[in-house]
């Protein structure tokens, strides 16, 4: 048994050595899958295009956790046409207040609804990149400060610049497997 007057001691050291090692680990959990109807990218060269759909309807995390970052399986559907091999990733909480460099797009029948941004005033929503191949499945990891954002507000709105290759209309993106872990 411990005596009595080491405990406060023990307790202080645990507590600046849990300090020392920065944020704590979470568990993982759970984040419903997403499928992402792609429009036809090749006029879309440059720019960033949020899909009208909110991903993460409902997922939400306590205020206090940090560095939060979601790591799954991404794969790249075509009916044979899409050449897409690489896309960069950015998440918005809404798109109701959005930036002059932003035009919103209803759908139809040859197009999702989608909000189409300039690059350039986008930086901040960069959560990270995928790599393609059609077909077939590949591990990615999202992170950063819009997804912390996202996450805490329980409503992300997934965007994408196309970066090698295209997509054609009817393509998807499945991104599957998603775990979300954080830092306390």
């Amino acid at each position: 048994m411990m005596p009595r007057a080491a405990r406060p001691l023990l307790a202080l050291l645990s507590c600046t050595l849990i300090a020392g090692c920065g944020l704590i680990p979470t568990p993982s959990v759970d984040v419903k899958d997403a499928r992402l109807d792609l429009p036809s990218s090749g006029a879309l060269s440059g720019k960033v295009v949020y899909l009208q759909r909110d991903s993460l309807a409902g997922s939400s995390v306590p205020a206090a956790l940090q560095q939060i970052t979601v790591r799954g399986v991404a794969t790249y559907r075509t009916g044979g046409l899409g050449t897409l091999r690489a896309v960069d990733m950015y998440v918005r909480t809404d798109l109701t207040t959005l930036p002059a460099t932003c035009t919103r797009y209803a759908a139809t029948p040859t197009a999702p609804g989608m909000v189409v941004c300039e690059a350039a005033g986008e930086s901040v929503q960069a959560i990270g990149q995928l790599t393609l191949t059609a077909g077939q499945g590949a591990p990615f990891t999202l992170g950063g400060p819009a997804l912390d954002a996202a996450a805490k507000a329980g409503h992300g709105f997934f965007g994408m610049r196309f970066g090698d290759g295209q997509s054609v209309f009817g393509d998807t993106l499945d991104l599957t497997g998603m775990k979300a872990s954080a830092r306390l």
